[in-house]
C-alpha cells in the first residue's frame, strides 16, 4: 500500500465512525489521510438540518461567515428561508461544508492520523469521492455505510453503493 487513504465525511454518526477508523489506519499503516466533504447542493436533507440545529452549527457558521444579520437564527430552515438570493445560500452551504470538513480533520488529527488534509467538493457525492480517490492515487476509500442522504437502498446508502461499485481501489464501509 503506497497511496493515500480517502475518507468521506458528512458530519453524520456513521461518517464520524469512518473518520475514526480511517485515522487509525492512517496512523498504523503510515499513510496520509485525505478527508472529502461534498457540499450539499440543492435543498439540504432533513438529516443535515437536524445535525446543524442539534450541534448549534447555524449560529456558529453564520457568524463566522460574516453573516451578522442572521446571527441569532437557530434553525437551518430559518437560515435558508431568510436567504434572499442564490449567492447567499451558496455562501452558507460552503461555510457549513467547510465546518464539517474541518471538524473531521480535527478529529483525525487528534486520533493521530498522518498528514491530514481535506477537500470540499461540489457535485454528485459519489462522483466527487471517486474523482478525489483517482486524483490522489488512493489505495483505500473509507466511508460510512449510510450518511445524511435519504434512505433509498435496502442495504447500503446510494452514495456508498455507487462508490463501492466504481472505485479504482479498495473500499471499506463502516457501520
Amino acid at each position: 500500500m503506497s497511496g493515500k487513504i480517502i475518507v468521506a465525511a458528512d458530519g453524520s454518526d456513521a461518517s464520524n465512525r469512518a473518520v475514526d477508523f480511517a485515522a487509525e489506519l492512517s496512523m498504523k499503516l503510515e499513510r496520509d489521510l485525505c478527508i472529502v466533504h461534498v457540499l450539499m447542493h440543492g435543498r439540504p436533507s432533513m438529516e443535515f438540518k437536524r445535525l446543524a440545529e442539534a450541534e448549534g452549527l447555524v449560529e456558529t457558521v453564520a457568524s463566522g461567515a460574516g453573516m451578522r444579520d442572521v446571527a441569532g437564527t437557530t434553525s437551518l430552515s430559518g437560515l435558508f428561508a431568510s436567504a434572499e438570493d442564490e449567492v447567499r445560500t451558496a455562501k452558507l452551504t460552503i461555510a457549513l461544508g467547510e465546518y464539517v470538513a474541518a471538524t473531521a480533520k480535527d478529529r483525525a488529527d487528534a486520533a493521530g492520523a498522518r498528514n491530514v488534509t481535506f477537500q470540499t467538493c461540489v457535485g454528485d457525492s459519489a462522483d466527487e469521492i471517486l474523482d478525489v480517490a483517482e486524483a490522489e492515487d488512493a489505495d483505500l476509500i473509507v466511508m460510512g455505510r449510510r450518511g445524511l442522504g435519504r434512505v433509498r437502498e435496502t442495504l447500503l446508502g446510494s452514495v456508498s453503493q455507487k462508490v463501492l461499485h466504481h472505485a479504482p481501489c479498495t473500499v471499506i464501509l463502516v457501520r
